[in-house]
């Protein structure tokens, strides 16, 4: 059973992204034996050993992680060609992308059938999480993220800024009284939001006539999961500053009222982030309709 040197690339990805040879065989359609062969091919042809294998796990050598960073795009840019003078020139095949939960649950999820009536063969595997991803360990095509981005292996296209509203109940307000100005703004309560990488309670910024300022507010509540942020606020359990594009519906059925319009949060930059410099052509259709749903 002889797999060409491509088939056991495309194989070997595959395995590392799907986590398993039998995910794998199944993804691919393919009887597991061919998965396990071309993955001893492509090891015999290097010369080295990609993965090491227990019953349990799969953990890639740091030969393999090397690999698996460099033929990544590679295999894209090689379907990418293929995707261009195939007989119908359609879009097919899968396209793996990450972003935050708010994006996924209120904006991209209801406005999928629009994308599928334009591109019935693509598979999006959409991964939805508040939390900071490897592009490239996690098998990402690419991945959307709010705010300033750290440096990087990877390229960001600008999709905009989103709105910034700082917000809390009726029922917060009636207990705790409106605040007017950052020096009443210390007497209140927040429901804070901490990144999950560096494990920080993020500040929270106003604009003023001297410039922007961060503000660490006290509170008895942190998360970092956009859902259960906004159900904290919605429960009276402190103020929010989030995506003025969630919360619009809450403030128009006052749910949630407005604070401090005199002092607004300054807006948030929104990129989509691929990790390769070559944009293939389901991220960039993908990219595009994205662009118009903001």
């Amino acid at each position: 059973m002889q797999i060409n040197l491509f088939e056991s690339i495309k194989i070997f990805i595959e395995i590392v992204e799907s986590g398993s040879f039998t995910q794998a065989a199944e993804n691919l359609q393919i009887h597991r034996p061919a998965v396990t062969k071309a993955v001893q091919q492509l090891e015999q042809h290097c010369g080295i050993r990609l993965m090491q294998r227990t019953t349990r796990r799969i953990n890639l050598t740091p030969d393999g992680e090397e690999f698996y960073r460099r033929s990544k795009p590679l295999l894209a840019q090689t379907d990418e060609l293929l995707e261009s003078f195939g007989p119908d020139c359609a879009l097919r095949g899968q396209l793996r992308v990450d972003m935050p939960i708010a994006f996924a649950v209120s904006l991209v999820v209801p406005n999928l059938p629009v994308f599928y009536r334009e591109h019935p063969d693509i598979e999006i595997i959409l991964s939805s999480s508040d939390r900071r991803q490897d592009m490239l360990r996690d098998g990402l095509d690419c991945v959307l993220r709010m705010g300033e981005l750290d440096d990087g292996d990877y390229i960001a296209r600008p999709m905009g800024n989103i709105k910034m509203t700082t917000c809390a109940s009726p029922a917060y307000l009636a207990v705790h009284g409106t605040p007017k100005n950052l020096e009443e703004l210390q007497q209140h309560q927040a429901v804070n939001w901490f990144n999950s990488s560096s494990r920080q309670i993020i500040p929270w910024t106003f604009e003023t006539p001297s410039g922007a300022v961060e503000v660490n507010l006290p509170g008895k509540l942190v998360l970092d999961n956009s859902e259960t942020y906004i159900a904290a606020g919605l429960a009276g359990l402190g103020m929010l500053q989030g995506m003025n594009l969630f919360l619009q519906p809450y403030l128009e059925s006052g749910l949630l009222v407005e604070i401090m319009p005199d002092y607004p949060a300054p807006s948030r930059k929104l990129s989509l982030l691929y990790p390769h410099r070559h944009l293939s052509r389901k991220v960039r259709v993908f990219a595009e309709w994205l662009d118009n749903l903001l």
